[in-house]
């Protein structure tokens, strides 16, 4: 596990090992739909859902009822195996910069 990154957030390194309950880390929202973006404000509560999109499982990061991007890499990777499992996460917005969002991710 690695430990804060420069933005003073925490950011997970995880295996198949980690428990479902413990996974927890920071990270940046991948293909932010601008629409969303702008509506975001710091501290905002997101859902995480999975979902198939032309063949492919993908994590998504909702606002209400509306795609606000997706996750990707090793922690997104966990993750969808957790959501697989029945676990149920939230994302809390840290951060807006343009179009770049990063958010927090934790099992609740």
């Amino acid at each position: 596990m690695s430990g804060s990154n420069g933005g003073g957030g925490y950011s997970g390194v995880y295996d198949d090992e980690t428990p479902c309950e413990k996974l927890r880390f920071e990270a940046q929202i991948s293909s932010p739909q601008p629409i969303i973006v702008a509506t975001l404000i710091a501290g905002d509560a997101l859902d995480i859902s999975v979902a198939n999109m032309k063949g492919q499982i993908v994590v998504q990061v909702i606002k209400g009822d509306q795609v606000a991007g997706g996750l990707a890499g090793p922690d997104a990777t966990r993750l969808r195996n957790c959501l697989d499992k029945g676990h149920q996460y939230r994302a809390t917005v840290r951060t807006i910069n343009g179009g770049q969002v990063r958010i927090f991710v934790e099992h609740i």
